[in-house]
């Protein structure tokens, strides 16, 4: 399902806006809700056993979030807090299920994006299985600062997402720096070299 489709899906659903920092649901929780990013961006991450969050997927403008826990009638998994100010659509159970009766193609839809977020997940873990920190590091540089621009990810952030720690994160981009393949300035990466920066490893 494209964005246009979930934008048409979700044109008269309420709006509501979340700064960052914001917690939209939690690990646990019942599912109430599917929801759709209008604009800004939204991520879920897990608590590990090392007590610390991991940051796991990223939902940005024209995704929607929340369907699979609400569709495999589970308790959420993760906690879905917003990274930067966001503004949110949400439909409930009943008004999903009256949305989808009688029609296929929706469902359709709908199970399309189930399957392709499965099949990501499982490269996404393939990758932190068997490629090293530094290419881990450099492939969420690009894919984060692709993936939003405009935002300034910490160094936090970025090792989460990676699978790496914040310390590993500032010494590999503070030699990316050195190479010449990005530029730091304050918080805000600069890449200037991206395909040297995915050679990396």
């Amino acid at each position: 399902m494209n964005t246009v489709e979930f934008k048409e899906l979700f044109a008269e659903a309420p709006l509501k806006t979340f700064k960052r920092g914001d917690v939209i649901y939690r690990a646990g929780e019942e599912p109430q809700n599917i929801y759709f990013v209008e604009s800004g961006l939204v991520g879920l991450a897990l608590w590990g056993e090392s007590g610390k969050d991991h940051l796991v997927r990223l939902f940005k403008q024209g995704q929607i979030f929340g369907h699979r826990s609400l569709f495999a009638q589970e308790k959420y998994h993760a906690t879905a807090t917003v990274i930067d100010e966001s503004q949110i659509r949400f439909l409930n159970k009943s008004q999903m299920r009256e949305r989808m009766k009688g029609n296929c193609d929706l469902a359709e839809k709908l199970l399309e994006t189930l399957a392709k977020e499965l099949r990501q997940a499982e490269a996404r873990q393939l990758v932190l299985n068997e490629k090293d920190a530094t290419t881990r590091i450099a492939e969420a540089v690009v894919y984060l600062k692709e993936l939003h621009p405009q935002y300034d990810w910490t160094r936090q952030e970025i090792a989460d997402f990676c699978g790496s720690t914040t310390p590993t994160v500032i010494r590999t981009l503070a030699k990316f720096a050195d190479d010449g393949l990005i530029e730091q300035r304050g918080r805000e990466i600069v890449i200037l070299n991206r395909d040297l920066l995915l050679s990396q490893g």
